[in-house]
């Protein structure tokens, strides 16, 4: 399970990669993706590129150019579903709550026709 700063992370990669699913990117591009409230260190970067790359979403490599981190991220298959699969997160808890509301409203209905017939 991914939390806020992975989710983000991965919607900035998918963005950035979204031609032919390979990029080329530094700490600064992931930044500028982020909130202006937002900020990521470099260790906080790597940290969660890695954890990225353990739950098998994306593959990537640091590169190292004239003294400047890089990191070369390829998009695995898992990795291309991560928009479909937080839509059907959104999905479900939806319906989640519709259903509560529902049942909420089931049962207000049914305990006033209790209360009539008592």
């Amino acid at each position: 399970m991914l939390n806020k700063n992975e989710k983000k992370v991965m919607k900035i990669l998918l963005n950035l990669c979204k031609n032919n699913n390979v990029c080329l990117t530094n700490h600064d591009d992931i930044v500028k993706g982020m909130n202006n409230k937002e900020y990521l260190t470099r260790k906080e970067v790597d940290d969660i590129l890695e954890k990225l790359v353990l739950e098998g979403y994306i593959e990537c490599t640091i590169t190292d150019n004239r003294g400047k981190r890089g990191y070369c991220v390829t998009i695995l298959k898992k990795g291309e579903g991560f928009t479909r699969e937080e839509k059907d997160k959104n999905k479900v808890l939806w319906q989640r709550i519709g259903i509560t509301v529902a049942l909420a409203v089931l049962s207000f209905a049914v305990t006033l026709i209790l209360k009539s017939i008592f």
